[in-house]
């Protein structure tokens, strides 16, 4: 099967006729209605990555991560846009290129090989583009086609067939394009020899003695540990060796992936991208439901919420605790949740009904009593696939790590923050940490309230209660009955997780405040409560 992906491109149809002429089985999906643990599920024999507008990493949808996690998995080809996707994915340069291409056409000099077998030097090319990868190129990656005047036309991995082509073969002026095409279906990876059964044992012999493992290792353990093929014992070792030597990046990134295949997906029928906020837990500082508070002010600004909860683990109340006491039922389906989102604008999805894997480490984590790398999986493991995050975490030391992880599996936008006062929630008592994701790029920086106008506060002005006592505080709230730190706090984590995307922090305060004031937040929650029980 050929997996296309299309990034809105009127050219994915040429794509699309073309293969077919070739006798390929083509699935096509648009980038931004299908998530890369949907793509991983229906287990490509090739990936094909559309031309489309817009800049590669903002625009591209799933397909720079498409690109990244197939290359040496399967035959990689990306078309214009694609080809930007995989240059930026190595960090190589992709800007403006020095005179416009629209509708023209320019001879390509090519090396002959792979993709270009049996196909002259130089041919004339279609060329339709803005941008272009510049030289040096990634050290990951080579060129194997330019113009004569050295614009970089094709790349290739150096290690897997995984290519991009900035002009179009797909166009009726491109000489030999469906020849290229044809080289591309011809190119094949070898399944990997049939071997024993993946066991955790290797991997907790790598990481007792202090080797991180690739993200693909990681992947596999934890996937070992998700599907029931370890032992207590063996999950609890693997778990305190690996917090000893300290997780890596590409270590999350993998436990995550992960935890994202094994959890049950909520298919959210949106154009729209797809927030969350949410918290790792285990503050210890007993606030009241701050981030769920504020998913309705979110959703009364108009965005889609995918709430992801659980009950009280450290305190009182929980995001699970607090909404069922406002009458939410929990006891949902997948559709039923995604209905929600659709129709409401917020949905809540209550972790153990969609993380049914989680049942196999349950025990250890309990046996063990101490943190470990599951407590920042849950936050990043969203089964509705959210892509703009608003993420706290309970140690400063975390939030440029999980904001590149976040960046290595595709979110759009995300704040990764560590509050004031060892909060993992924004918070007015004091300066927050906050690290940043936007564009493609991860910036840290210190957010203080009082540069936005909220008044300082104590830690003790945003205790919470049980759930009733929580539910009525955030119905006071929400019904503007409540004013003072706490609505100060809901709305500080409501723009943040608004200015993920823009970067505007005070017009997004505005955009929250309107939300709150406006009763637009409150029907929000009396639209959950009653879509919910109907």
């Amino acid at each position: 099967m050929l997996v296309l992906i299309d990034n809105y491109d009127s050219f994915t149809y040429n794509l699309v006729q073309y293969f077919g002429e070739l006798g390929a089985d083509i699935r096509v999906y648009r980038n931004d209605q299908i998530s890369l643990n949907e793509l991983i599920a229906l287990k490509p024999d090739h990936l094909v990555i559309s031309p489309g507008p817009g800049e590669p990493l903002k625009d591209g949808g799933v397909s720079p991560e498409a690109v990244k996690y197939f290359t040496g998995k399967v035959p990689v080809l990306g078309v214009c846009l694609g080809h930007q996707c995989l240059g930026a994915i190595y960090g190589g340069k992709v800007d403006r290129a020095p005179r416009l291409m629209h509708g023209k056409t320019s001879p390509v000099k090519h090396n002959q090989q792979g993709i270009f077998k049996d196909i002259p030097t130089p041919f004339e090319a279609m060329r339709y583009h803005s941008l272009v990868v510049y030289e040096p190129i990634p050290a990951e990656l080579e060129v194997i086609a330019q113009t004569d005047e050295g614009e970089v036309m094709g790349l290739k991995h150096k290690q897997h067939p995984t290519y991009g082509v900035q002009f179009h073969p797909e166009s009726i002026l491109t000489e030999h394009g469906k020849q290229l095409l044809k080289n591309f279906l011809d190119i094949k990876i070898a399944p990997p020899p049939s071997t024993e059964p993946v066991m955790l044992k290797p991997f907790i012999a790598k990481v007792i003695n202090r080797t991180d493992l690739t993200d693909l290792e990681a992947e596999e353990a934890m996937t070992v540990i998700m599907t029931g093929g370890a032992t207590p014992a063996q999950i609890g070792s693997y778990l305190t060796a690996l917090r000893m030597k300290g997780e890596t990046i590409p270590e999350i990134t993998g436990s995550v992936r992960a935890m994202r295949n094994v959890a049950v997906k909520v298919n959210v029928n949106s154009t729209d991208p797809i927030y969350d906020i949410v918290g790792t837990g285990g503050d210890g500082a007993h606030t009241f439901n701050i981030s769920t508070a504020a998913a309705f002010v979110l959703a009364g600004t108009g965005r889609k919420v995918a709430k992801h909860g659980n009950r009280a683990a450290s305190s009182q109340c929980g995001s699970a605790d607090v909404l069922s006491a406002l009458g939410v039922n929990l006891d949902l389906t997948p559709d039923q949740v995604a209905a929600a989102i659709e129709q409401v604008g917020i949905g809540f999805m209550f972790a153990p009904k969609f993380h049914p894997a989680m049942k196999h480490a349950v025990g250890p984590r309990k046996e063990m009593g101490q943190r470990t790398i599951f407590n920042v999986l849950g936050p990043l493991t969203n089964p509705a696939g959210a892509r703009i995050q608003l993420t706290g975490v309970y140690d400063a030391k975390l939030t440029v790590p999980l904001a590149h992880v976040l960046k290595e599996l595709g979110s759009q936008a995300a704040l990764i923050i560590h509050g004031a006062n060892g909060l993992d929630e924004l918070n007015p008592t004091g300066v927050n940490r906050v690290s940043h994701l936007r564009n493609g790029s991860v910036e840290t920086y210190d957010l203080n309230p009082a540069d936005l106008g909220l008044a300082p506060c104590t830690v003790a002005d945003l205790r919470g209660g049980t759930p009733d006592e929580s539910a009525q505080m955030m119905r006071d709230i929400l019904s503007n009955k409540l004013t003072g730190a706490r609505r100060d706090a809901v709305l500080l984590n409501t723009a943040a997780a608004l200015a993920a995307e823009t970067g505007d922090f005070k017009s997004a305060l505005a955009e929250a405040t309107a939300s709150l004031d406006s009763g637009k937040a409150l029907e929000k929650l009396n639209a959950l409560v009653e879509i919910t029980r109907s």
